[in-house]
């Protein structure tokens, strides 16, 4: 089965390295903008500290809603699949970062440096895929995001999925990573939606939405896969 295309570009990557630098720190803010001055879209600021400290009391509680093996989509340092495996959980993680995963494995979790659009062991066998901490704009299109975690994941398998707060936001562009110190990433393609826009490719797309949590401020979307041919809606 045909995969996806890679993006281009990576999450933070590139020119200064914004992302990695504060990886290698575990400190500091992380600003995404749109590359252009002139997009409306309004830049967003993570505090690095969130994906670098353990999981949450509500990442816990998703987890163990979860059946193994679990693949972390954008994992990141791998705090997530330290707490799946506190869960006796089978868990792979995947990055295009070298210093998230070389992090991951520090923890002692299974991680790959590899994008999501590269060919992925036990395709078709993952009984969870997790897309957290915004990680829904990989690639710029949810839809086609969607549809590569479709090839992946079981039939009888979860998708867990975090959304933006405000269900109405449903936007794609080419993003910068920058950092408090003014280190700025290459550009790369990237998304960001709420309830609404997911729903509705996740339906086309050839989803069942089984749930919407929302903890601390955050949204959390379970999917499930219908049975069927694949389809990538943008």
């Amino acid at each position: 089965m045909p995969t996806a295309e890679a993006p281009a570009a990576s999450f933070g990557q590139g020119e200064s390295e914004p992302y990695a630098r504060a990886l290698l720190t575990g400190t500091g803010t992380l600003t995404l903008r749109p590359e252009s001055g002139h997009d409306p879209d309004e830049p967003v600021t993570f505090d690095v500290r969130n994906w670098c400290e353990d999981a949450s009391t509500a990442e816990l509680s998703l987890l163990q809603s979860l059946r193994g093996p679990v693949l972390d989509v954008g994992c990141g340092p791998g705090r997530l699949l330290a707490a799946a495996r506190t869960l006796g959980l089978a868990a792979l993680g995947i990055d295009t970062s070298a210093g998230a995963v070389g992090l991951a494995r520090d923890r002692g979790a299974r991680a790959l440096e590899q994008s999501i659009f590269a060919p992925v062991p036990q395709s078709g066998h993952w009984q969870s895929v997790i897309l957290l901490d915004g990680n829904i704009g990989i690639g710029g299109n949810v839809g086609a995001l969607l549809g590569r975690c479709r090839q992946l994941i079981a039939l009888t398998g979860t998708l867990l999925v975090e959304v933006e707060a405000d269900e109405h936001i449903d936007t794609a562009y080419s993003a910068v990573l920058e950092d408090q110190h003014g280190n700025r990433s290459e550009a790369f393609a990237w998304a960001r939606t709420g309830t609404a826009g997911l729903v509705s490719r996740a339906q086309a797309g050839g989803w069942s939405v089984t749930a919407i949590r929302r903890f601390q401020g955050r949204v959390f979307c379970s999917l499930s896969p219908r049975p069927g041919p694949v389809r990538s809606i943008p």
